[in-house]
């Protein structure tokens, strides 16, 4: 538990950042904020499956990451040097949502 805040502060530290270098159209952002918030899922999804059926733990943990996400975004909307983004929450929730998916298919077998 004492991990998964230390990630969850993690992300927030990253989130308020100051970003350097110029804006490009290159996928980079999107994959950060993909496998970030996937992890997050991975995450969460882990400590509480004990304590939970395996599908209220899906919906939990992708709930969390991508409510988690979206703060991110609106703590960033009040931020001069950086920006909100839709496109950025429905990164976060994606990446959330599959790769909860694909952990709970591999710890399956």
């Amino acid at each position: 538990m004492i991990l998964l805040g230390l990630w969850f502060l993690l992300i927030l530290l990253v989130s308020v950042m100051p970003v350097s270098g110029p804006k490009t159209d290159l996928p980079a952002d999107k994959i950060a904020h993909f496998v970030m918030y996937g992890l997050t899922s991975i995450f969460v999804f882990r400590i509480i499956a004990n304590k939970t059926t395996g599908k209220r733990a899906f919906y939990l943990s992708v709930a969390i990451a991508a409510l988690y996400g979206a703060a991110m975004e609106a703590v960033q909307y009040f931020l001069p040097y950086r920006s909100f983004s839709f496109g950025d929450i429905a990164t976060n929730t994606f990446g959330a949502f599959l790769a909860c998916i694909l952990y709970m298919q591999w710890k399956r077998r």
